[in-house]
């Protein structure tokens, strides 16, 4: 069960918001493509490029607002109410 530990601001919900889209976007783009491809390898590095993001964006707000934590534990973000959770 998950358990509300913060939340954010709606500016930092739409950078979040909007890299978890691209993420998403890319994934199944990369689905549908074949390695051959030449657009295989430029969605490869954006999705690189992008999950390093995403994971910078959870580290960042989690140092700001201190947000509790377990080893096992992951945080999840409820994109209407800005409220972070850890599940």
């Amino acid at each position: 069960m998950a358990k509300i530990v913060g939340k954010v601001s709606e500016t930092e919900r739409d950078t979040i918001k909007a890299l978890f889209e691209r993420k998403n976007g890319l994934a199944e783009l990369a689905k549908v493509l074949s390695p051959d491809d030449a657009l295989y390898e430029r969605i490869v590095i954006d999705m690189g490029e992008t999950v390093t993001k995403f994971q910078k964006w959870w580290d960042d707000m989690s140092m700001k607002y201190g947000w509790e934590s377990s080893p096992s534990g992951k945080w999840l973000i409820d994109f209407e109410s800005c409220e972070i959770s850890l599940e």
